[in-house]
C-alpha cells in the first residue's frame, strides 16, 4: 500500500504556527493549486483547489520561514479527520482531508537575504 501526495504551489497566506497540546511545535500552511483548460466553447477555465498542510519536527522550523505568494514543492501523506458540526440545530459528520509533509522544498526566491536555506525534510 501507498500514500503520497507530491504538491506545488503558492502560499496563500504566512505559515501558522502552533503548539500541540502535546507541547509539539507545527506549522499550518495553505497551499493552492491550479488548472487551466479549454472547455467545449474552446474558452479557457480556470480552478484553484485550497490544501491544508501540516509541517511537525523539523520541518516546522524551516516551515515557519515561508511567506505569502512564495511558490514551493512539498511531498506528504495524506489524512482524513472526522469533526462534528452543528449547521441549524442539526448535528452532522463530515471528513477533512489534510496533508502531513515529509519534504518541503522553496521554489521561488525569498525577500530577506539572510535565511539561505531553501528545503527541509522531516528527518
Amino acid at each position: 500500500m501507498f500514500n503520497k501526495v507530491i504538491l506545488i504551489g503558492r502560499l496563500g497566506q504566512n505559515a501558522e504556527a502552533k503548539t500541540a497540546q502535546n507541547n509539539r511545535e507545527y506549522v499550518i500552511l495553505s497551499i493552492a493549486t491550479q488548472e487551466s483548460w479549454k472547455n467545449d466553447k474552446g474558452d479557457y477555465e480556470t480552478r484553484t483547489e485550497w490544501h491544508r498542510v501540516f509541517a511537525w519536527s523539523n520541518l516546522s522550523t524551516f516551515a515557519k520561514t515561508l511567506q505569502k505568494g512564495q511558490l514551493v514543492t512539498l511531498e506528504g501523506i495524506l489524512r482524513y479527520r472526522e469533526v462534528e458540526d452543528e449547521v441549524k440545530k442539526t448535528a452532522f459528520k463530515h471528513r477533512i482531508a489534510e496533508i502531513h509533509a515529509t519534504s518541503i522544498k522553496r521554489l521561488s526566491k525569498i525577500e530577506a537575504a539572510d535565511d539561505p536555506a531553501d528545503g527541509a525534510d522531516d528527518e
